[in-house]
């Protein structure tokens, strides 16, 4: 037997051991080849776990359950035990993409693990959220409306929906165009002490990246959108608007409409303050400071 094929052996065994109920082996396996703590986790390994799990279909679904949700006491971040919930994740993906029937449950593991403190978890939904719909197209657009209601859920989505599976896969913009809104308006009708949010910025990123991936695929439509969202007043969200147009490739195959969206925002930006009168910013203007 070759190493490859002891490697997957040994895998495959500690599935089979953690789905009778003793998992101990299995994470043991994965959090010595999880290649963390460190900048690139194993995510060649996350596959195999993910492919042996769909193979064996609904008889692993409660330990895919099971090993996503393991919280920070169990699997701490920043240590080989945060892969563990990563593995959970991407292998969460892969059974909602093999298996219409199993894509509720996954769908509601995923928004967890999209609302998780540990930044690598959340990190791997955005995929795993494609890979769904890749198989399931637009009609997922309906089955993730209630991610739309927080910050890092829909980031998860704006990412995920960019991405090449999934967006290839969307025919219609009706309920694109619907998502993109809804991110839109959580991000322009938060307390303004949600600016603070690791959640809120997580957000304003995604809304500044994904809508100009959109509009390569879609053209008109998405950019109407952005002459409407040219209107807002928050700052971080109008430097989203224009960071959505920018890039050669989108300027090169859609001038006019980036020359539109930038028109908007020029014709909307705030009055500048009388130089006469304005003093500059007040911020560390005392005594103290000085």
């Amino acid at each position: 037997m070759s190493r490859q094929e002891d490697k997957a052996s040994a895998l495959s065994r500690a599935i089979d051991g953690a789905i009778r109920g003793k998992p101990g082996d299995l994470y043991a396996l994965l959090a010595r080849g999880s290649c963390l703590p460190g900048p690139r986790p194993n995510l060649e390994l996350a596959e195999r776990f993910a492919h042996a799990c769909v193979e064996r279909g609904a008889s692993a679904d409660a330990l895919v359950e099971g090993i996503a949700t393991l919280d920070a006491d169990h699997a701490p971040g920043a240590t080989e035990l945060e892969f563990l919930p990563m593995c959970g994740v991407v292998a969460a993906g892969a059974r909602g993409a093999a298996d219409a029937s199993s894509v509720p449950r996954m769908l509601a593991i995923l928004l967890a693990a999209a609302e998780d403190l540990r930044w690598k978890v959340r990190d791997v939904v955005p995929a795993a959220l494609a890979r769904i719909g890749a198989s399931r197209g637009e009609a997922l657009l309906e089955g993730i409306a209630p991610w739309m209601t927080g910050f890092f859920p829909a980031a998860a989505v704006l990412l995920a929906v960019a991405r090449n599976e999934w967006l290839p896969r969307i025919t219609t913009t009706d309920l694109l165009l619907s998502r993109l809104d809804e991110a839109f308006a959580l991000a322009r009708d938060a307390e303004r002490s949600a600016e603070r949010y690791p959640g809120y910025k997580a957000l304003v990123l995604a809304l500044g990246t994904t809508p100009g991936v959109v509009a390569t695929r879609f053209g008109r439509p998405v950019f109407d959108r952005l002459v409407v969202w040219s209107s807002v007043k928050e700052p971080m969200l109008r430097e989203a608007v224009a960071k959505s147009v920018e890039g050669a490739r989108l300027g090169r195959r859609f001038a006019d409409e980036v020359a539109r969206v930038k028109k908007a925002l020029e014709e909307s930006a705030p009055v500048p303050r009388d130089p006469r009168t304005y003093v500059g910013p007040t911020r560390r203007r005392g005594r103290r400071s000085r």
